[in-house]
């Protein structure tokens, strides 16, 4: 079912206050996982903080309000919850700095094509399938990097399992990168500026 442009323009909506509530989570997880002695708690945060990034759109397409704003804040508060459990786990020493280093050039070459989209040509990049699915798996190999620098009986465990989901889906997010790379190739050699 199409939405008029006046649902679209809507921001006020259940979907938008679960990404909302979503930001406002961050720092209370930043908070708690600045301590060794409460990562187990912020790793449980951040796996709840992740979790809930398939709510909002569900939401959003099940009671029919998606909506502009939306569109723009989930993948915001995606990158940003991306980048703090980055500098928690830099922080922490919990992930090797090179692959801190490589999500992050990841995420600052997301932005810049998704800025020079907004800026040069006016329009909005949506977000495609597989970059929610791979921002899906970073979201369930993020706490399991935490729980290990819990140093409990189960470190080893959980950082292996880190890398099972980190590391396909920041592969799946090289994709992702790939296609809106291609999308302002496409609208740079097509003369839409």
């Amino acid at each position: 079912m199409d939405q008029t442009r006046e649902a679209q323009d809507r921001i006020l909506t259940l979907p938008n206050l679960v990404t909302l509530i979503r930001i406002f989570l961050i720092p209370i997880f930043v908070y708690l996982s600045w301590s060794r002695s409460r990562l187990i708690l912020g790793g449980l945060l951040l796996g709840l903080i992740g979790a809930t990034d398939w709510i909002d759109g569900y939401l959003a397409r099940r009671l029919n309000q998606t909506s502009t704003v939306g569109k723009v804040i989930d993948p915001s508060a995606d990158r940003v919850l991306l980048i703090a459990a980055g500098i928690v786990s830099f922080h922490d020493s919990l992930i090797p700095t090179w692959l801190l280093l490589v999500i992050f050039a990841r995420e600052i070459a997301v932005s810049s094509v998704v800025g020079t989209v907004a800026v040069k040509f006016k329009r909005r990049l949506d977000v495609v399938y597989y970059g929610k699915a791979g921002t899906l798996l970073m979201m369930f190999g993020f706490p399991f990097f935490v729980f290990a620098g819990a140093d409990t009986t189960l470190s080893s465990v959980f950082r292996v399992t880190g890398y099972v989901f980190l590391m396909p889906g920041l592969a799946i997010l090289f994709l992702a990168l790939a296609s809106y790379s291609k999308k302002l190739v496409s609208l740079s050699t097509s003369g839409q500026g």
